[in-house]
């Protein structure tokens, strides 16, 4: 499981299916057991899941070259841990719907984390 490239194409399947899931309130609820008010926030958000997930499927096609990205996903990862876990304590989410965050978001963050580069040596040099 050290292949960058692979990281980013499981990090994009989640993405957007998490999003493609949260486009729809019907799906979503049944996925996610969520008990929305504003699925209109819920769609936005599923929106730029979609375009994360693209994002990163781009990313896996030269993921050398955005290796030294891997830390800040790491970061963001476990951000949403954290955030989803705080909504889960507070009773605004259940079980079900932090679950699958807290999970893989944790899972993906761990792996990304393992696959940064590291030392001088990895880093790029330009010539201007």
């Amino acid at each position: 499981m050290r292949s960058r490239s692979l990281a980013f194409r499981v990090a994009s399947i989640w993405l957007v299916l998490a999003g493609l899931t949260l486009l729809f309130p019907g799906v979503g609820n049944v996925v996610f057991d969520l008990h929305l008010r504003n699925w209109g926030l819920a769609s936005e958000y599923g929106g730029a899941l979609v375009a994360f997930g693209v994002m990163y499927w781009v990313f896996a096609g030269d993921a050398e070259r955005y290796a030294p990205i891997m830390p800040i996903i790491a970061a963001g990862g476990l951000l949403n841990v954290l955030i989803n876990a705080y909504w889960w304590a507070v009773g605004e989410y259940t079980m079900q719907s932090a679950i699958f965050n807290v999970v893989l978001n944790s899972a993906l963050a761990v792996w990304f984390w393992t696959l940064r580069p590291r030392g001088a040596g990895s880093a790029r040099t330009s010539s201007v």
